[in-house]
């Protein structure tokens, strides 16, 4: 029995050596691996995050970083990262190195807001919101986050504007019907 598995191990071990799979395998939601070989760094963190792989995407990211000072991107994707493990202080210290480098970009604005948003903090997070949206305002999931964050302050008026403004652009949306019918039934 164990000449067997010895043999089937072996066995293993010489496709995986003639297919020259790397050792770090990243598997997808579905269980399948997911081949990092020939991706750039910002590629393979998306793969750990896809997987779930927090922690390995962090490393990465901030091996990137380390290499490279200057990128925004890599910034706000470990901001993101550390969102995700519902590390608020460090999610906001990486957005926040990422908006000194790109001051402009809408996207790492939004998820500023959404670092804020998580965290119960809604007036902080409209003034993100509101300065993502006042950059680019032809996101429907920008305009929604904006007006939820006002819903929560009970600016019924102004969440209802900005749902008014993402059906605009999304009119077959039906959560964004619904988020609307719900801001001015608390208007009444």
């Amino acid at each position: 029995m164990w000449e067997i598995i010895i043999f089937l191990a072996t066995i293993l071990l010489a496709i995986m050596i003639v297919r020259k799979l790397p050792v770090d395998v990243v598997a997808d939601d579905n269980g399948e691996e997911v081949d990092s070989e020939d991706k750039s760094p910002m590629e393979q963190a998306d793969d750990y995050i896809e997987a779930g792989h927090f922690r390995r995407a962090e490393n990465l990211l901030l091996k990137v970083i380390s290499q490279d000072p200057d990128d925004a991107a890599a910034y706000n994707k470990l901001g993101m990262v550390y969102l995700r493990e519902k590390n608020y202080k460090d999610a906001r210290a990486s957005l926040n190195q990422a908006l000194k480098l790109e001051p402009e970009n809408d996207t790492f604005h939004n998820n500023l807001g959404l670092v804020y948003y998580q965290k119960g903090e809604y007036d902080d997070a409209i003034e993100a919101y509101e300065r993502s949206v006042e950059i680019d305002n032809k996101i429907p999931s920008r305009l929604v986050n904006l007006g939820l964050a006002y819903f929560m302050v009970k600016k019924y008026r102004r969440a209802a504007d900005q749902f008014e403004k993402a059906l605009i652009l999304d009119p077959r949306n039906e959560s964004y019907k619904d988020l609307l019918k719900q801001a001015e039934e608390k208007m009444d």
